[in-house]
C-alpha cells in the first residue's frame, strides 16, 4: 500500500544546468521509507509542480547506470532520459521521477551485468537473460513515485512512456492519466532491443519506428 511508504526528508528549488542548451530546470529529491529501509529518488522538473491546476507532463524514468553513468549504447536509456528533460524544458509544468533503486529493472548492479554476459555469449534479448538467471524480468516498483505525486498533490499527468505497465500503475492509484506521450528512437543500433521491448514486454511502440 502506497500509505506504507512514508517520505522522512525532501528538497525542492536547486537549479539544474545542463551541457547542451536543456534549460529551465531544476532538481530535487525525495528520501522515502518503506519497511524501515530509507530509499532516495530524484526528481527533475520545471514550473508549478505543487497543487497544479492541469495535467503535468511526468515521465517515471528508471536509473540506468551503464548508459546514463558511463554512455554505453546497448540500450536507448539515456536518450529518453535526456529528450524527457528536453520536453520538460519545453512545458510550462513537468517533471521527472528518477528511481536510482531501479537499477537493472530492479534486480541490481550485478544482475544486470550477468544478463550483460549471457546476452554476449548466447545471442539473446536481456528478457531470455533475465529468466535463464531465474529472475523475474522486470521487478520495478512504482509506489514511491505514488507517494510523491500525491505530496505534490499532482492528480493528473501526461505521460511521457510507451510501458503500459506504468500508466496501469498510476491509474490503480488515483492518478489521473490524461494523455500518453511516447518515447521513441528508431536509431539502427537500437532496432532488435526495441523489439524485445515491444514483443516481450509489452511497450507500446508503433511500427513506424522499425
Amino acid at each position: 500500500m502506497t500509505s506504507e511508504y512514508k517520505i522522512i526528508n525532501k528538497v525542492l528549488e536547486v537549479s539544474l544546468t545542463i551541457e547542451g542548451g536543456i534549460k529551465n530546470l531544476k532538481m530535487g529529491g525525495y528520501t522515502i521509507q518503506h519497511n524501515q529501509i530509507d530509499k532516495e529518488h530524484g526528481i527533475i522538473y520545471r514550473g508549478n509542480i505543487q497543487n497544479p491546476t492541469k495535467p503535468v507532463l511526468l515521465r517515471l524514468n528508471s536509473a540506468c547506470y551503464t548508459s546514463d553513468i558511463f554512455g554505453c549504447q546497448r540500450c536507448d536509456c539515456n536518450w529518453q532520459l535526456l529528450r524527457a528533460m528536453e520536453m520538460i524544458s519545453q512545458e510550462q509544468d513537468g517533471l521527472i521521477i528518477y528511481h536510482f533503486d531501479h537499477e537493472g529493472r530492479g534486480a541490481g548492479w550485478t544482475n544486470k551485468l550477468k544478463t550483460y554476459s549471457l546476452m554476449e555469449k548466447n545471442k539473446c534479448t536481456s528478457f531470455e537473460a533475465f529468466v535463464s538467471l531465474g529472475i523475474q524480468p522486470d521487478l520495478r516498483d512504482y509506489s514511491s513515485a505514488i507517494a510523491i505525486l500525491k505530496d505534490l498533490n499532482i492528480k493528473s499527468v501526461n505521460l511521457i512512456t510507451n510501458n503500459l505497465e506504468k500508466e496501469i500503475f498510476l491509474i490503480s492509484h488515483g492518478i489521473e492519466v490524461n494523455m500518453k506521450i511516447p518515447l521513441v528512437n528508431s536509431r539502427k543500433e537500437w532496432q532488435s532491443y526495441l523489439t524485445s521491448k515491444k514483443e516481450q514486454f509489452g511497450h507500446k511502440i508503433n511500427e513506424e519506428y522499425f
